[in-house]
């Protein structure tokens, strides 16, 4: 059974009450599963159980359960790059088939375990403390390391602070360097390839800018990189002692629980990291060995594709309830868009309309009820929400907290049920209600349910990919912007249009 034999149930349910749907026997058992301390909640979307049962031998169909195993390995199912995909393998190399792969994975860890360590001493940077870290990336190496510095600022060292630069605006170093002293920062340099315009031009001024006051040398000495090309980095100037390598497998938006994303266990420490690390292989021990009926990073992959691929839904909302929080919308747009905005199966033919992810947004509720939510609920369109709850009960002891949930829970209820306009402004009143929606609990925003978080995410990525029959590891989309932006900066203005050389023009390129 593939999703396209799926379009009859949709057809069924479209017209169905979604209120006669939450009320079906069963839909308890099937719809709300539980795994590393995080509760998914599917029973807000326009499913039956015999759609659901569908759904699960399409999963069975397509072989997910040997999938999730065969990424568990190693195997090479980055088809395009011929690349195994190993950022599981990071926090857990103890199921991969190669042992001299699990022994770098580890040694790699550790190495960066003990840097951390040592970065915490009073006298770390020749002879002085560390008290500001700047990470110098973009995309994966931005984005991950960023949201997860930002949702365990509870769990921060004290007198370290760490700013983010990714951006060519200059501006953008200047603020992360705003209030620093030479002295006493360290400045993380983070590039697979070592090549990026955007990271190796702020890395350049970021040295610049130590070298202005220490000196080359003193300069270099507070200097690190994680890279898969430590060469490149050694001749950039980094010494090779503060060189992090990590595998070729490691792609970028997976690629914080790797040495890129060492900004984050230098900020938070290594046992924090750690923790955040464990709570990651739970859930991927849950995806691995838990049969899909109950398997909660499948069944988050498979709503997200019945909506997008069955029921043809173009966008989803990502509503996290919780101020931390609020980067995570902005990162799960970043790795699912990147990993699911194909056009090419594995073999190259067309896919099929609609098996390809959908546009992903959101942002931090309940800011965004005054805002979007009045499109969700009244719009012409129809977005599914997931929302994001803190389910803490030292949270909930403050009335502002029990508001904010609250407000989370009566949205969730109102996309469902809508109700009736009144009077004369009755069809302006009017919410037609009937919209899906999923509920993620957290136990808490601690390191070990972050993890859980990320990687339920990574997984129900991949199990989407599985059922679009698309690779999830490979990006060539963004590479033909870079290559016309270097054409760009040489002067070879020869294969552009006419409105892009005008308008390169006028930007005095």
């Amino acid at each position: 059974m593939t999703l396209a034999a799926l379009d009859a149930h949709a057809r069924r349910l479209a017209g169905a009450d979604m209120r006669t749907l939450i009320a079906e026997p069963g839909r308890d058992d099937a719809l709300v599963l539980e795994a590393a301390g995080l509760v998914f909640d599917a029973r807000r979307q326009r499913l039956d159980l015999q759609a659901w049962k569908a759904l699960l031998n399409t999963a069975q169909d397509a072989r997910l359960p040997e999938a999730f195993a065969a990424m568990a390995r190693g195997d090479v199912i980055n088809t395009t790059e011929s690349r195994p995909v190993l950022h599981m393998a990071c926090r857990n190399p103890d199921r991969l088939a190669d042992p001299a792969l699990a022994s770098r994975l580890r040694g790699a860890r550790e190495r960066t375990a003990a840097f951390a360590d040592a970065i915490g001493a009073p006298d770390a940077l020749a002879g002085h403390p560390v008290r500001r870290i700047v990470n110098i990336g973009i995309g994966g190496s931005d984005l991950g390391p960023r949201f997860i510095y930002d949702a365990l600022k509870a769990w921060r060292r004290e007198g370290v602070e760490a700013r983010f630069v990714s951006n060519l605006d200059p501006a953008d170093l200047d603020d992360a360097l705003e209030g620093a002293e030479p002295e006493t920062t360290l400045v993380v340099i983070v590039s697979k390839s070592f090549t990026t315009q955007e990271t190796l031009m702020n890395g350049q001024a970021a040295r610049g800018w130590l070298a202005a006051r220490l000196g080359e040398k003193g300069a270099d000495a507070r200097l690190c990189a994680a890279t898969a090309a430590p060469d490149k980095a050694a001749e950039f100037g980094v010494d090779p002692a503060r060189i992090f390598p990590f595998e070729g497998g490691v792609g970028g938006r997976y690629s914080l629980w790797s040495p890129a994303g060492i900004a984050i266990e230098l900020a938070v420490g290594a046992k924090v990291y750690a923790r955040l690390l464990h709570g990651a292989r739970v859930m991927d021990d849950d995806a691995l060995e838990t049969p899909l009926a109950t398997n909660l990073a499948a069944a988050k992959g498979l709503v997200d594709a019945w909506n997008r691929a069955v029921r043809g839904l173009p966008s989803r909302c990502v509503a996290a309830y919780s101020s931390r929080l609020e980067r995570l919308p902005a990162y799960l747009q970043q790795l699912e868009m990147e990993s699911l905005g194909k056009s090419a199966a594995h073999d190259g033919a067309a896919l099929p309309p609609r098996h390809s992810g959908a546009l992903v947004w959101g942002g931090r509720g309940s800011d965004l009820q005054h805002s979007v939510f009045q499109w969700l609920h009244q719009g012409q369109d129809e977005a599914p929400v997931d929302f994001i709850a803190l389910n803490d009960s030292s949270f909930m002891e403050d009335p502002r907290a029990r508001a904010l949930n609250a407000n989370l829970a009566a949205q969730g209820a109102a996309l469902t049920t809508g109700r009736a306009g009144e009077g004369e402004l009755a069809a302006h009143k009017a919410i037609a209600g009937g919209r899906a929606s999923s509920t993620i609990l957290m136990p808490g925003l601690t390191p070990e349910s972050l993890g859980a978080l990320v990687a339920l995410h990574e997984h129900k990525v991949f199990a989407e990919s599985v059922l679009y029959g698309l690779n999830a590891f490979d990006q060539w989309g963004v590479e033909l912007g870079k290559a016309l932006a270097r054409d760009l900066l040489s002067g070879d203005m020869s294969g552009f249009d006419p409105a892009a050389r005008d308008l390169a023009r006028r930007l005095g390129l």
